[in-house]
C-alpha cells in the first residue's frame, strides 16, 4: 500500500509539473482527481471503522462519499470524458460537503466528526480556483452556521457546547480566511509565472541583433504556414538570402560595423517586402524568407526586385561606403516535398547562385 501511494504521488507531481504550461484549468483538474482519490481511501477507511463500532448511518455516508470520490477520479483522469470534468468535479464537491454536513449534524465518533471540515477549504480552492472557491466556502460557513445554531438544535441529532459551536465556526472562519489569502497568491504567482514564460518564450523566438525571428521562431511560423497550406491546398514559397563576402566586411572593417550592416539589411528588407512575408535570421548572414499564397513563378519578380534594392541601399559610416549584394535561392512548396526538404533545396540554389557569379536569384530545378 504504502509503495502504491508513492508511485501515485510521483505519478501526479510530474504530471502537475508538466501542466503547468497549460491552462489553470489543468491544474485544477489533476488537483482535484488527487483530491479525488485521497479522500476516496481516506472515506473507505473510515466506513470500515464506522461499521466496527457499530455507526451504520455514517459507515453508508462515508462509503458513498468514497464511490462518489473514486468516480471522479477515475472520470478526471481519462480524456474520454473531458467535456464532463467541470460537472465531475462539482459531484465530488458536493459529495465531500455533504458529508461534512452529516458529521456536523451526526457527530461522528464522539462528536468529532466537525474536525474533519478543515480540510474543506483547501479542498474546495483546488478544485473551484478562487472566485468560485470563495463563494462555496462562504456558503458552507452558512450552512455550518444553520445547523449549528438553529433554535431547539433542530439538525443537529447531538449536543455540542455553546462555546465549542462559536470555536468552530470561528476557526473555521479563520481556516477559510487563510486559505483564500493561499489560493490568491498562488493564483497571482502562477499568472505571474505564465506571463514571464510567454516573454521568455518570445525573447527566445527572436533575433537580439535584427529583431526579426530567428531560427527556431521561423521554424514554428514554417511549420504553421506548412500545414495551412497542406489544408487548404494553397502554396508558398520560401527563399533563402545571403550576403555576398560578408566575411570581407568583417575582416576589413571589424564585427562592429559587420553588425551594423546586418542590421541595415534586415531594415531594407523589411521595408521591401509585403505585408503578409516574413522575413527571419536564419543565422550568421543568412536570411530567410516566407512567401505565402505565392508560387515560384510569381516569386521571382518579388525576389529581384528586394535584390535590386538591396544592391542600391549602400551602407554608409563616416567615410566608407559599403556595398551590399545578394545572392537568393528559393523553392516552390510541394506536397510531395517535406518543410525540411524545401530549405534545402532552397539552400542548394542558393550555393549554385553563389557559384555561378553571385549577386542573383535562382529558383530550384
Amino acid at each position: 500500500m504504502k509503495g502504491f501511494i508513492i508511485r501515485v504521488s510521483r505519478h501526479y507531481r510530474r504530471v502537475l509539473l508538466q501542466s503547468f504550461s497549460d491552462k489553470e484549468y489543468s491544474y485544477q483538474r489533476y488537483l482535484a482527481a488527487f483530491f479525488g482519490l485521497i479522500g476516496s481511501v481516506i472515506s473507505f477507511a473510515m466506513g470500515i471503522n464506522s461499521i466496527l463500532i457499530d455507526l451504520f448511518g455514517l459507515a453508508i455516508s462515508l462509503f458513498a462519499t468514497s464511490l462518489l470520490l473514486f468516480l471522479s477520479f477515475l472520470l478526471l483522469m481519462s480524456d474520454k470524458y473531458v467535456r464532463y470534468h467541470n460537472g465531475i468535479k462539482y459531484m465530488a464537491l458536493v459529495a465531500l460537503l455533504s458529508l461534512g454536513a452529516y458529521l456536523i449534524h451526526s457527530g461522528g465518533v464522539d462528536n468529532s466528526g466537525p474536525l474533519w471540515i478543515y480540510i474543506f477549504p483547501s479542498v474546495i480552492f483546488a478544485f473551484c480556483g478562487f472566485k468560485i472557491g470563495i463563494m462555496i466556502n462562504v456558503v458552507f460557513c452558512a450552512i455550518l452556521i444553520l445547523i449549528l445554531y438553529t433554535p431547539d438544535n433542530y439538525f443537529l441529532s447531538t449536543l455540542y457546547p455553546v462555546a465549542f459551536k462559536s470555536r468552530l465556526v470561528l476557526s473555521f472562519s479563520t481556516t477559510v480566511a487563510l486559505s483564500a489569502f493561499y489560493e490568491a497568491t498562488r493564483h497571482n504567482s502562477y499568472l505571474k509565472m505564465k506571463r514571464l514564460k510567454v516573454k521568455f518564450e518570445q525573447e527566445s523566438q527572436i533575433d537580439e541583433l535584427t529583431h526579426l525571428p530567428n531560427r527556431r521562431g521561423m521554424r514554428k511560423k514554417l511549420r504553421e504556414a506548412y500545414r495551412k497550406a497542406i489544408t487548404s491546398n494553397q502554396v508558398f514559397t520560401l527563399a533563402v538570402f545571403d550576403i555576398d563576402h560578408f566575411k570581407n566586411v568583417n575582416d576589413c572593417f571589424g564585427h562592429e560595423i559587420g553588425d551594423e550592416v546586418l542590421k541595415h539589411v534586415s531594415d531594407v528588407l523589411s521595408d521591401g517586402i509585403r505585408e503578409q512575408d516574413i522575413l527571419s535570421r536564419w543565422g550568421g548572414e543568412e536570411f530567410l524568407l516566407l512567401l505565402p499564397n505565392t508560387n515560384g513563378e510569381e516569386a521571382f519578380p518579388l525576389l529581384e526586385e528586394m535584390r535590386k534594392l538591396i544592391e542600391k541601399s549602400h551602407y554608409h559610416k563616416a567615410n566608407e561606403v559599403i556595398t551590399i549584394t545578394f545572392s537568393i535561392g528559393y523553392c516552390e512548396m510541394s506536397d510531395t516535398v517535406s518543410l525540411s526538404e524545401m530549405i534545402h533545396l532552397a539552400d542548394v540554389s542558393l550555393y549554385k547562385a553563389k557559384q555561378t557569379g553571385r549577386n542573383k536569384v535562382l529558383a530550384h530545378g
